[in-house]
């Protein structure tokens, strides 16, 4: 009986690896000829690095019919039978790529692969499996006897039982044989005609069949390209008229630059900004380098945590300020020096304008903060003082301040995502609300002629969603494609991040030049298909491990949540498929939750820090010292203190070569409810009052700027219905775009999927171990969403993949985290196709970053931490070099 899997699982595996010849067949896109050649010892020249991806080491032969196919179109299909008593067969149906010896990465493959290389090597074919299939295999002969030229006998089959037979004896005869054949033998894998007689006896014409399989064969030989212009039609229907088997449906000149120009190819979507303190060039930049490297879209996301409890805050003041003197002109009112929105954004924006419009470049991004209505008034003023036909569109909805006290006062709870505390206990009193929406208004918005789409906050990826949704005219309920650009925006919305920023394998980057790491570009075809390069000439590098990298920072489990759609990533993986140019691979789509995440944000009091410098010995107890005298100076006012804290930050080397080498930060910490509680008088000078009476070589640090009070805020991260929220696009015109919820969504268990420990382990015997860091051979990406820190870890190779899970419980890292764990919840997942193991770790950033007290509140070193934690490292994965 025929059975369909999505990837190969283990026992397939295993059997694969044993059987001793296996067959790959290919064919080109047009001609006549199929090719099948046999490939001998799959254990020796096969390797399946996981359940989709395969490679296999190509010799040289008197032909070069596999290579040649997979380079013109990448098809393949590897078969296995079984020539022994229990009979079977497999097909593996593939897409593939070739890496010859002189390519760049043929290294890094034939030492993932780790088999014997033979001097008539010339290539390894690199497959992604997509779907196999096993059959019964009774076709398949049985091998009774091998050739031995010792004993002078020659290898020969068996007939077994055949398939007629199997047939026969297995289906009664005629009645059920008739009925099996219209199940299974009236259509191809591909939705062709089959069996005539099935077919009728299905009620299906077979002149309706004929000309639907000769549609196929004209007008949809390459799927994704939706045939929309006159010229292309006309071809295919000349060519299915004259019966042109041979030729192409789309093979003139002519007609590839028609397709080309069709927005139904992958649409190139470049990542210009990663926050408010990105380097503002990158947006000129792309689009000044339009001609050489086209791209059809621009997003930059310019808001986070921080500066969205800034600007909602710098709104309700000036809203209370204009409800107190309603009548006062607002000229003459005391509102501030800054804007309500991320002004950061403009900087990006005005030297980009001009080729922008020559270019006929779309720009979405993520900037209106708290008045995106305003940011919109003022890009339009700066494209008409340039004479630029643009139009301005923006997009509202994700100010919900209103719904949320709405739903309070008709019972709503709204639990911390990250604590679990309710908001009625929240100590903060609520005055402003703004949720995260998806990317469909964005999509609305460019689909009515907008060139440029400003956003106060959609989610992160939610740009690149709207772009990909607008330019392929998906629909909502094309999940699978939704799922992948989705991810795609996750991994260029950091601009630099998947380029070689803030990546554990730098110093590998050092050859290339450190500066002017490459911003990102996402190509995304009509079916999803997903690949991130980077700008041309720019530095770093788009690597699968810079990929691995940028995909587990900030990710919370296995469930990735949109308003649009839900990403499962625990099969995803990375495809390197040539310099610089990296495949996404293995992202499974599911319907959104009903509920979009809201960031509630209050007023937190205010906070002062002084820093002192301690140098050489007996660090501990001079910070212990001045620790004391600095409490017995503040015991008048610290009983006013919500938090007083003192830390050590960093360490003295053992017999320094230079005195910066032995001075480490002693930092005072202060936060209080109000600020006349901290002023200078009851902070500042009593912290620093001890100078004279201090540790040997008492110093502190003379910008005393950070010791004056400056206000906080606090966020409280909860959920909100998407049914709540008022999604709307607002054109040029004045017209509005009503965005609708999603019509389908899915509840899925506030708990993410996590085990404690790695389940079916093969092997706890990795051979003798080196005591060192764990960051010698482990990467590691960490990150913040609110109060909760995640941070994932990958290795190299798959045979170090099983040390890793094994390693790394949670009681493991508990212990590695040693005084820096909280106490907390802590969730755990793997992602084997990518050789990795992340975990989040609830509540563990002290609030998060609008009021935490660390020095690390953005959650980005407790990855360089745990990495510099000692463990046991097998010396076999040691000796292979250190990262």
């Amino acid at each position: 009986m025929v059975k369909f899997y999505d990837s190969i699982c283990e026992d397939h595996q295993e059997w694969a690896l044993s059987q001793s010849v296996f067959f790959i067949a290919s064919a080109p896109s047009t001609g006549r000829h199929v090719n099948l050649s046999p490939k001998g010892q799959p254990a020796a020249t096969l390797t399946i690095f996981h359940g989709n991806l395969v490679g296999y080491m190509d010799a040289t032969g008197s032909g070069i019919e596999t290579v040649s196919h997979i380079y013109e179109n990448g098809r393949a299909t590897i078969m296995f039978c079984s020539f022994e008593k229990a009979p079977r067969i497999m097909r593996w149906f593939c897409t593939g790529r070739v890496v010859e010896t002189d390519h760049a990465d043929y290294p890094m493959w034939t030492d993932q692969m780790g088999k014997k290389e033979y001097p008539s090597m010339r290539a390894i074919i690199l497959l992604h499996v997509w779907k196999v299939q096993t059959s019964c295999g009774f076709a398949v002969p049985l091998l009774t006897s091998i050739h031995d030229p010792e004993k002078g006998t020659r290898g020969s089959f068996q007939e077994r039982k055949t398939l007629e037979n199997f047939a026969i004896r297995s289906i009664p005869y005629p009645v059920e044989m008739g009925q099996y054949r219209v199940k299974h033998n009236a259509r191809s894998l591909d939705g062709l005609p089959g069996l005539r007689k099935a077919m009728k006896t299905k009620g299906e014409n077979i002149l309706v069949q004929k000309l639907f399989a000769e549609g196929l064969k004209f007008f949809g030989c390459n799927q994704n390209v939706l045939i929309k212009h006159q010229t292309l039609f006309r071809a295919a229907l000349y060519r299915w008229v004259l019966m042109d088997r041979e030729a192409p449906c789309l093979g003139s000149p002519l007609e590839y630059s028609i397709m080309a120009a069709d927005p139904t190819r992958p649409v190139r979507i470049a990542g210009a900004s990663g926050s408010a303190s990105d380097r503002r060039h990158a947006m000129a930049q792309l689009a000044a380098n339009h001609p050489a490297d086209p791209i059809d879209v621009i997003i930059g996301d310019w808001m986070s945590e921080a500066n969205m409890t800034i600007r909602g805050v710098m709104k309700t003041d000036r809203q209370a300020q204009l409800a107190k003197e309603p009548h006062r002109p607002t000229n003459t009112l005391d509102l501030g020096t800054g804007e309500a929105y991320e002004p950061t954004f403009l900087e990006a924006l005005e030297p980009a304008l001009v080729n922008i419009a020559k270019y006929k470049i779309k720009l979405a991004v993520n900037a209106g903060a708290s008045d995106t209505k305003a940011l919109h008034n003022i890009v339009t003023k700066m494209v008409k003082s340039k004479s630029l036909n643009l139009k301005v569109a923006w997009v509202s909805g994700d100010e919900v301040f209103e719904a949320v006290q709405k739903a309070r006062k008709q019972g709503t709870r709204f639990e911390n995502i990250c604590t679990g505390e309710l908001l009625a206990d929240w100590k903060f009193e609520p005055l402003y609300a703004q949720c995260y929406l998806g990317g469909i208004g964005i999509a609305a918005a460019f689909a009515n002629g907008a060139d440029i789409v400003v956003c106060g906050r959609v989610a992160d990826a939610s740009p690149v969603i709207g772009a990909a949704y607008w330019w392929h005219g998906w629909s909502r309920d094309q999940l699978h494609e939704l799922a992948n650009a989705f991810v795609a925006g996750h991994m260029i919305e950091c601009s630099n991040y998947v380029c070689g920023g803030n990546f554990t394998g730098f110093k590998s980057l050092e050859s290339k030049g450190w500066h002017d790491i490459g911003y990102p570009i996402a190509e995304i075809s009509r079916s999803g298909q997903v690949i991130i390069t980077k700008a041309k000439g720019s530095g770093g590098e788009v690597s699968s491990q810079t990929c691995s990298s940028q995909l587990l920072y900030e990710i919370q489990g296995p469930w990735y949540f949109n308003s649009d759609v839900t990403a499962v990533l625990d099969e995803l993986w990375f495809e390197q498929i040539g310099t610089d140019r990296v495949a996404l691979r293995g992202v499974k789509g599911d319907l959104p939750p009903p509920t979009t995440k809201v960031g509630i944000t209050a007023k937190g009091g205010y906070q002062a820090e002084v820093h002192w410098f301690i140098c050489g010995l007996d660090i501990a107890e001079k910070a212990r010292m001045l620790e004391a005298q600095i409490r017995h100076e503040l015991r008048p006012y610290s009983d006013k203190f919500s938090k007083l804290e003192f830390t050590v930050n960093g360490s003295a080397a053992e017999d320094p070569s230079n005195q910066n080498a032995a001075t480490v930060d002693f930092r005072v910490f202060v936060q209080a409810p109000n600020e006349q509680d901290i002023m200078p008088a009851k902070f500042l000078r009593p912290a620093i009052d001890p100078i004279m009476e201090g540790y040997p070589g008492a110093t502190f640090h003379l910008d005393l700027r950070q010791g004056f009070p400056k206000p906080i805020h606090e966020y409280y991260v909860t959920l909100l219905p998407q049914a709540d929220v008022d999604h709307k696009v607002h054109l040029w015109d004045g017209k509005t775009i009503d965005i609708p919820p999603p019509a389908h969504t899915k509840t899925y268990p506030a708990q993410q999927p996590s085990e404690a420990a790695a389940r079916n382990v093969k092997s706890t015997d990795f051979g003798s171990t080196t005591r060192g860091p764990l960051g010698w051979i482990v990467h590691a990406r960490s990150g913040d969403k609110g109060s909760n820190a995640n941070v994932g870890f990958w290795v190299r190779h798959r045979d170090e993949w099983e040390w890793l899970r094994s390693l790394l419980s949670i009681e493991t890292i508990k212990r590695l985290l040693a005084d820096e764990y909280k106490g907390k919840k802590i969730d755990r997942f793997e992602l084997p196709n990518l050789y990795g193991v992340h975990f989040l770790l609830h509540d563990h950033l002290d609030r998060g970053v609008s009021c935490s007290s660390s020095c690390d509140f953005l959650g980005k070193n407790v990855a360089e931490y745990l990495r510099a934690k000692y463990v046991d490292l097998p010396t076999k994965f040691l000796n292979r070099g250190k990262l």
